[in-house]
């Protein structure tokens, strides 16, 4: 949520100087939340609102973000397979099937993924399948829901895969 209130700009003006200016993602607690629904109240008088702003302020605090940066292949064969699995990461068909498609062999995509984004294949979906999720986590949708929709089958192994990419597993990515 995104408070659009002329009433909160100095709330958003005070939380940009305490984080020296940079945009900065911050964890919204049930209690945050109220905050800035009440703030966004038009009827608020200004003693309430002064009451208000601070207790936000004190509310706010920064979540540690770890980019999934998912470098995209030049070639179109393999910018091919990197379009069709964005659209659907749960897809886990091999290299091998999409080669037909694409007219490549395996072997060829599998090179052009290496020398176009650093990472070999599985190494790419899987990153791709992490940036993926983290819109569903945070959505609140259950880890396991989650792992079906980028393809993987347990919630285990999406929770090992996650840490393998982010470094965290995804409750202490984005704990509640």
């Amino acid at each position: 949520m995104t408070p659009s209130c002329a009433a909160c700009s100095s709330t958003r003006r005070a939380a940009r100087t305490s984080a020296g200016g940079d945009p900065t993602v911050v964890a919204v607690t049930p209690l945050l939340h109220a905050l800035v629904v009440h703030l966004d109240r038009t009827d608020l008088t200004p003693e309430a609102r002064s009451r208000a702003e601070p207790v936000l302020l004190d509310e706010l605090r920064p979540v540690p973000v770890t980019s999934v940066a998912v470098p995209e292949p030049r070639d179109p064969r393999a910018r091919a397979v990197a379009e069709a699995l964005r659209a659907r990461p749960a897809d886990g068909r091999a290299l091998a099937a999409y080669g037909g498609q694409v007219g490549a062999s395996a072997r060829t995509l599998a090179r052009l993924f290496v020398a176009e984004t650093g990472l070999g294949f599985g190494q790419w979906r899987e990153r791709l399948r992490m940036q993926a999720a983290l819109p569903y986590l945070v959505e609140g949708l259950p880890v396991e829901a989650v792992a079906r929709r980028v393809g993987y089958a347990s919630a285990s192994s999406f929770t090992a895969a996650f840490h393998r990419v982010v470094g965290v597993t995804p409750r202490q990515y984005f704990p509640r």
